[in-house]
């Protein structure tokens, strides 16, 4: 039987896209049992107290160090000398400061939607007896080690951006930019496993991904840095010396000076972007062929039911 070329694209980029996003499954399998792994063997050449324990598991970053190596492997594996170059390629593109704090104020501008999505989201889940208040601490609080300060804010970044933003978006690239784009977002989004920061990561991977492919991964990576490290834990540090009060006051008032700026930047660039997404947007066939693959919704239901065990009882 003779296929038609719209036939054989659509079944390579099924085959493509189920074999990509296997892979980044196999990825995150590898890194969260390398972490367990690695957590135990630590623990195990201890006698800690229980509270001790606890507190290990919810704040040492030792363990994700562990991972990152074993799941970086897994990806560097997977990843052809072509894509290797194409990942870590230098772009002619420059990044001017002003470009790179238009982008922060940008994620700021996230933030805001954030903030009034996380509101409504708790309320939600208020009137079926559910809480995510830990949640949006798990997605909002600060390092509390010097381990997880390094992971969080720089090996962490510097992983996600391979794997999302170098193995995944790079598979993808061949069928459009756009769609390489949305559907490293989404997957980015989804392996949070957080209903509060899922949708902020997705946001952050759109914008990131465009970094990625403009600019070059190097840029993306100091993006991603800045945000989880000077926008989260060093911001976060800085409002330890005041009460909580005080400390609410300036965050909020720094979110929304740097979101409204931001809001400006986009509109002022609206047309520009605007024509981006026009010259790069997917069809929708695309779309419904990416989120149509089985194990793109098997890994959706599964991080889902992850999700919901996050969240407390009232």
């Amino acid at each position: 039987m003779k296929y038609k070329k719209n036939d054989i694209t659509d079944k390579v980029l099924k085959k493509d896209v189920s074999h990509a996003i296997a892979i980044t499954s196999i990825y995150f399998i590898v890194f969260q049992f390398s972490a367990l792994i690695s957590s135990f063997a630590i623990l195990f050449t201890k006698k800690e107290s229980e509270a001790a324990v606890n507190n290990f598991f919810n704040n040492s970053g030792l363990p994700y160090l562990v991972a990152v190596g074993a799941g970086l492997f897994v990806i560097f594996v997977n990843m052809t000398p072509k894509m290797r170059k194409q990942t870590f390629a230098s772009s002619k593109r420059k990044v001017t400061i002003g470009v790179f704090f238009s982008l922060v104020a940008i994620i700021m501008t996230s933030q805001i939607v954030l903030g009034a999505y996380s509101s409504l989201f708790e309320h939600l889940v208020n009137l079926i007896g559910y809480s995510s208040t830990e949640q949006l601490k798990e997605a909002t609080g600060a390092s509390q080690t010097i381990s997880m300060l390094l992971y969080a804010g720089v090996l962490g970044p510097v992983t996600e951006e391979i794997v999302f933003r170098g193995f995944l978006l790079r598979s993808l690239e061949k069928y459009g930019q756009g769609f390489a784009i949305i559907l490293s977002a989404y997957m980015f989004g989804l392996y949070h496993s957080n209903f509060i920061q899922t949708p902020f990561a997705f946001v952050v991977g759109l914008i990131l991904g465009y970094v990625a492919l403009t600019y070059g991964i190097k840029w993306s990576i100091l993006l991603h840095i800045f945000n989880n490290l000077v926008l989260g834990d060093m911001f976060s540090y800085i409002l330890q010396n005041f009460s909580d009060k005080q400390a609410d006051i300036i965050s909020n008032v720094l979110v929304w000076i740097g979101g409204v700026i931001g809001i400006v930047i986009l509109w002022f660039f609206r047309r520009k972007i605007r024509n981006w997404y026009r010259n790069n947007k997917p069809t929708g066939t695309e779309l419904k062929l990416a989120f149509t693959r089985k194990i793109l919704i098997l890994i959706t239901i599964i991080i889902f039911i992850i999700s919901c065990t996050g969240l407390d009882k009232i």
